[in-house]
C-alpha cells in the first residue's frame, strides 16, 4: 500500500462507537472519552475542520449505524481526507468489513485512516502490517460477547426472569420492581373472559366480535392510552373504531403467561452480525412456572390449550359430524392416529374408526371401533375415574402419587444433580475461552492451535447446553407428574356431574384413548379400549 497523506483542507472525520455490548469497558470506552482522546490527538497533530461522527448503542458487528453511514456518505462526496478512531474495535469488530474500508476504500478514495491506540495509521505501511489480524482478534471478541450475551439471558429465562420490554395484556410491571409482574385488574377480566367464552364453545371469531362490542379496547389500543409506546402505525383513539381481531384472542388463548408461567427464547438471531431473528422449535423453548400470580388458574388454561390443539388435529367434516373424540383415537399396536369412516351401508351407525396404518398397505390390523362404542366406553370410564376422585379424593390422590412416584424421586434427584454438575462445567468453559483470546492475543498461543482449542471447547458448549434443556424438561416434566392427582381433582370439582361426552370435556380430562383390536374370548368378540387421562395418565 502507498503512503497516504491526507488532504488537510478537508474534513477530519472522528468516529466514536459505544455499544450496549461492552460491559466492564463501558467506562474508558465512553462517548465522552472517546471526544476527549480524538480531540487532543487531531489537536496535537495539526488536523483542523474536524468532525465527529458519533454512534451511541450499536454493535461493532455490523455497519448499518446511522453515524458511520453519515461518514461514508461524506466521503463518497468527498468531504473527508482523514478518519480517525480510538482504536479498531470502535472503527467495528467485523473483520471483512472492516478491512474493506481500511484496505481498499479508504485508499481509493484518498483517505488517511488512523486509529490511536493501536498505532495504526495508513499513511505509515510499517504501523498496518499488524492490522488484519487485531481485526481478526476484534469479530473474535464479538461473536464470544454474542455467545456471553445469549447464555446469560438464557440463565435469567430459566431463572424466571422477564426479558420482554413490555408485560403482556392483562398485566403491568411493578414501579418498585420492573421484573415483576403485577395483574392489571383493569382488563384481566377481559382475559378470564376469553378463556371462559372458548371453553364454552365459542371460535376466536366469535370471541372477538362479543368483545368488540362491549367497546373495550385491544391491546394495542389500550396501552397506548395508558401512554406506551405503539411499535406500529399511530392509531388514533378517539377516532379508531373498536374492533378485536380472532389473531388477538388467539394470542391470548396461547399465551403462557396468563397461566402464571414466563416463555423465553422463542426465536434467536440468525447470526451474532444480524438483526434478523428466526423462530426456533418449541421444544428449546424456555418455560419457567409460577414466576407471577396467573390470570386464569392451570386447569382452565389446560384446557384452553387443549382445545386449541384438539382444533388443530380435526380436519373439518364436509358432511360428517365426527364426534369429540376425533384426533384422540389411536391404534395400541402401532401407535397411530385412527380415521374416522362414515358409510350410509351401515344402519345403525353414526360412523366408525379404524387404523390409518392399515389403510392401503395393511401393515397393520384394522382396529376397526364403531363411534358409539367407543364414546360410550370412554364415557364410562371417565364417569368412573371421575366418581372416584369426588367421592373418594383422599384416597385417589394418594392412589395416583404411590402409582407416578414409583421412580419420580430418584428421577428428579439424578437429573438435579447433573445439572448442577453441567453448569459448573459450562462456567469454566468460560472462564477457559477467556484464557484462550487473552492467551492469542498476547502471542504465548498460535492461531493455529487457538482456533483448534477454541472449536473444541465450543462444541462442548452446545453438546451441554441441549443436555441441560433435556434434564429442565425431564424436571418439568416429574415435578409436574407428582401434583397431577391435586390438578386432576381440582379439574373434577369445575365438572361436577358429567352426562355426555364434548369437545370441552374430552379436551380437558383426556390426553389419548388407545384402541385395542377386536379378539374372541369364550366364543364372544371383545374389544379393550384404554384411556389415558391429563394429569394423572392410565389408571388400570
Amino acid at each position: 500500500m502507498k503512503n497516504l497523506i491526507a488532504d488537510q483542507s478537508k474534513v477530519t472525520a472522528l468516529y466514536c462507537r459505544l455499544s450496549r455490548d461492552d460491559g466492564s469497558d463501558a467506562e474508558s470506552n465512553s462517548i465522552s472519552t472517546q471526544k476527549l482522546i480524538l480531540s487532543k490527538y487531531a489537536t496535537e497533530h495539526g488536523f483542523a475542520q474536524t468532525r465527529f461522527y458519533i454512534d451511541d448503542g450499536y454493535t461493532g458487528a455490523n455497519f448499518d449505524r446511522p453515524g458511520f453511514k453519515r461518514l461514508i456518505a461524506d466521503a463518497e462526496a468527498g468531504q473527508i481526507g482523514t478518519v480517525i478512531c480510538k482504536d479498531m474495535s470502535r472503527f467495528g469488530r467485523d473483520y471483512l468489513n472492516v478491512g474493506l474500508y481500511t484496505e481498499m476504500r479508504f485508499p481509493e478514495l484518498g483517505i488517511r485512516f488512523i486509529a490511536v491506540n493501536d498505532g495504526v495509521d495508513s499513511a505509515d505501511e510499517s504501523t498496518s502490517d499488524f492490522t488484519p489480524f487485531r481485526n481478526i482478534i476484534n469479530e473474535w471478541y464479538c461473536r464470544d460477547v454474542s455467545k456471553k450475551i445469549k447464555a446469560s439471558m438464557k440463565a435469567r429465562a430459566a431463572a424466571g426472569q422477564h426479558l420482554t420490554a413490555y408485560a403482556p395484556y392483562g398485566y403491568r410491571k411493578s414501579e418498585a420492581n420492573k421484573n415483576q409482574w403485577l395483574i392489571d385488574e383493569e382488563v384481566a377480566d377481559v382475559v378470564r373472559d376469553i378463556f371462559a367464552l372458548f371453553i364454552g364453545g365459542m371460535g376466536a371469531a366469535e370471541i372477538a366480535g362479543e368483545i368488540s362490542r362491549r367497546g373495550l379496547l385491544p391491546p394495542r389500543e389500550y396501552k397506548e392510552s395508558k401512554g406506551f409506546p405503539n411499535r406500529g402505525r399511530h392509531l388514533s383513539i378517539e377516532d379508531a373504531p373498536v374492533v378485536w381481531r380472532n389473531t388477538t384472542v388467539l394470542r391470548i388463548l396461547d399465551e403462557y403467561a396468563y397461566a402464571g408461567h414466563t416463555v423465553s427464547c422463542r426465536s434467536e438471531s440468525v447470526s451474532y452480525k444480524s438483526k434478523k431473528h428466526a423462530s426456533i422449535s418449541k421444544e428449546d423453548w424456555i418455560i419457567t412456572r409460577n414466576t407471577q400470580e396467573p390470570i386464569v388458574d392451570e386447569n382452565t388454561w389446560q384446557t384452553a390449550h387443549r382445545l386449541r390443539e384438539q382444533q388443530g388435529r380435526r380436519r373439518p367434516a364436509v358432511t360428517h359430524d365426527k364426534g369429540p373424540l376425533n384426533g384422540f383415537l389411536f391404534c395400541s399396536d402401532c401407535g397411530n392416529r385412527l380415521h374416522f369412516h362414515y358409510s350410509s351401508h351401515l344402519k345403525n351407525t353414526n360412523g366408525t374408526f379404524s387404523c390409518s396404518y392399515h389403510t392401503g398397505y395393511h401393515l397393520c390390523s384394522q382396529h376397526y371401533i364403531q363411534r358409539g362404542v367407543v364414546e360410550a366406553a370412554v364415557l364410562n370410564d371417565l364417569r368412573t375415574v371421575t366418581s372416584m376422585a369426588k367421592e373418594h379424593e383422599a384416597e385417589f390422590i394418594r392412589i395416583v402419587q404411590q402409582k407416578s412416584s414409583a421412580g419420580n424421586r430418584d428421577v428428579l434427584r439424578r437429573s438435579k444433580k447433573e445439572q448442577g454438575t453441567i453448569q459448573k462445567r459450562l462456567e469454566e468453559i468460560d472462564r477457559i475461552i477467556n484464557g484462550l483470546f487473552e492467551s492469542k492475543v498476547s502471542g504465548e498461543l498460535s492461531a493455529e492451535r487457538f482456533s483448534r482449542m477454541l472449536a473444541a471447547y465450543e462444541v462442548e458448549q452446545t453438546k451441554l447446553r441441549e443436555r441441560n434443556g433435556e434434564l429442565m424438561e425431564i424436571i418439568t416434566t416429574e415435578q409436574d407428574a407428582s401434583d397431577g392427582a391435586n390438578q386432576f381433582v381440582s379439574l373434577v370439582r369445575q365438572f361436577t356431574d358429567i352426562q355426555a361426552l364434548t369437545p370441552e370435556i374430552v379436551a380437558a380430562f383426556i390426553e389419548k384413548v388407545y384402541v385395542h383390536d377386536r379378539v374372541v374370548v369364550d366364543g364372544k368378540m371383545r374389544q379393550e379400549i384404554r384411556v389415558v387421562y391429563n394429569f394423572i395418565g392410565d389408571m388400570k
